[in-house]
């Protein structure tokens, strides 16, 4: 049967793109700053083929992964879709086998028993490793160069979790990455294990738990001394998997909860904080630390389901104001034994952006001033940087174009030593009057003035998830010699 899309989320700038592509020496306006020295990394979502059935989301949509390259001015790309077993498979019979997103008894029989990871969600480099992650799977490994896929990866047989979390946390004074699996031990299961990593790589540690409830739990964060997972009012069961829907529906009835582990400690030394259902949706972090007895929580959170594409389990209608983010301080008081209450506070109250919020990486785990969130002005689709001063309250835009959409903006800074916010904000903006995509760079601190320059594409690129930033300090890189060079 002749391939054809035609369901209407995969039409105009949002049609798959199904190639893959390198350019050497993009177009650029402007200058492209000489200390930008690095690669970006882009985990995206295009379909190879259309989707098996119509309920499906966008979310399970197979994995790219995105490669920009910097060095003395000059910036090369390079795209490749990450060959999981579900695109060999899907490859191999010419038609899409997997059903709707995250539910196997969907799938065409043909696949019974194939992993159903699509590498679709974040990039995460780790002591040389590229890493693209999607939570309900095992981390695909990928060439950080040429973006040749390794395979699945278990880190040396010692993850004993089926799935591994799409945000791992890289603790910039040790190097040591912390991750954590829900629904560890298979669908529907409420184990949780937090797993470490020493500098190079190596998994060396693994602490099960117990979850007060299966739920999505999307991100995480860490301290210099504590573990916090929130859960998440997206709920499962297995009724709803045997319906044929798609994993997720979001209980407005279910409470927050916070578990609060530390560093060092086992099982039975994680705390459970409870929260009303309002404070149920916090999807992505921006940072944690711990002073004292206290641990406080920086993130977007809204009051309700975040999401239209997961329907509401009481089956009403979704609610577009409740999707919409404050951005929240939560503070857990840990010297106050069998209290579970935290305290709120609203930062940046007229403020409501998406949960796209990141910081300066340097300053994970510690005090910081600044963050950077995605915000939709005039419209639906995102196309605002923000800089949010939190030491002085100032909000800083970026603008991308009334026919342009931006995506996840990454914080680089100018140099490892460089004060915190002395640096460039880097992005994909996509033209829908055009059907181009380009890459932007603005100074951090100066937002308002513009681009510096735009690393222009002659074509629309995959629509990203997540992005991250590794300089050639870290991800050492000979553009003269490598036979991988694009």
């Amino acid at each position: 049967m002749a391939i054809k899309f035609e369901d209407s989320f995969h039409t105009g700038f949002f049609a798959p793109l199904r190639f893959e592509a390198d350019i050497h020496d993009c177009e650029v306006e402007g200058r492209v700053p000489l200390d930008l020295d690095g690669s970006f990394y882009r985990t995206c979502i295009d379909r190879r083929y259309p989707q098996r059935l119509p309920h499906d989301i966008p979310y399970n949509a197979d994995g790219a992964v995105d490669l920009f390259r910097f060095r003395n001015g000059h910036v090369d790309f390079r795209t490749r879709y990450v060959r999981t077993p579900r695109y060999v498979a899907e490859r191999a019979a010419r038609r899409a086998l997997f059903g709707v997103y995250r539910n196997a008894y969907t799938n065409d029989p043909s696949v019974a028993g194939v992993s159903m990871n699509t590498g679709n969600t974040t990039p995460v480099v780790h002591a040389g490793k590229l890493y693209c992650l999607k939570e309900s799977s095992p981390p695909m490994l990928v060439d950080p160069h040429s973006l040749k896929t390794l395979g699945e990866y278990n880190f040396d047989g010692r993850l004993e979790a089926q799935t591994f979390t799409a945000h791992p946390k890289i603790d910039p004074a040790s190097g040591e990455m912390i991750g954590f699996s829900y629904e560890a031990r298979g669908d529907l299961t409420d184990d949780v294990a937090v797993h470490f990593f020493d500098a190079a790589g190596r998994l060396t540690r693994q602490v099960w738990l117990k979850a007060p409830l299966v739920s999505m739990m999307h991100d995480f964060a860490i301290t210099q001394q504590h573990v916090i997972l929130p859960t998440t009012a997206m709920v499962t069961s297995l009724e709803r998997l045997k319906q044929g829907l798609n994993h997720w529906a979001y209980d407005r009835t279910v409470p927050a909860w916070v578990g609060i582990l530390p560093r060092d400690g086992a099982a039975r030394d994680i705390r459970w904080f409870k929260g009303p259902p309002d404070r149920a949706m916090l999807i992505h972090v921006t940072n944690a630390r711990t002073e004292g007895n206290k641990v406080i929580l920086d993130a977007p959170v809204a009051r309700g389901n975040f999401n239209p594409q997961f329907p509401n389990l009481d089956g009403s209608a979704f609610d577009d104001e409740a999707r919409r983010n404050t951005i929240r301080r939560w503070t857990f008081d840990l010297s106050k034994p069998g209290d579970d209450a935290w305290q709120e506070e609203i930062l940046f109250p007229d403020i409501k952006p998406t949960s796209f919020t990141r910081i300066d990486d340097r300053y994970h785990t510690q005090p910081f001033r600044y963050s950077y969130s995605l915000l939709a002005e005039h419209g639906e689709l995102p196309n605002t940087w923000y800089r949010l001063d939190h030491e002085l309250q100032r909000v800083e835009r970026f603008h991308g174009g009334d026919s342009r959409g931006l995506l996840e903006p990454q914080f680089v800074p100018r140099r490892k030593d460089a004060a915190e916010g002395e640096g460039y904000l880097i992005g994909v903006a996509n033209d829908y009057s055009q059907m181009k995509s380009e890459l932007v760079i603005a100074d951090a601190a100066q937002l308002a003035a513009g681009p510096i320059a735009r690393v222009k594409l002659p074509f629309r690129l995959h629509m990203q998830v997540h992005g991250c930033w590794v300089s050639s300090q870290e991800l050492p890189f000979n553009f003269d010699s490598d036979p991988d060079a694009v």
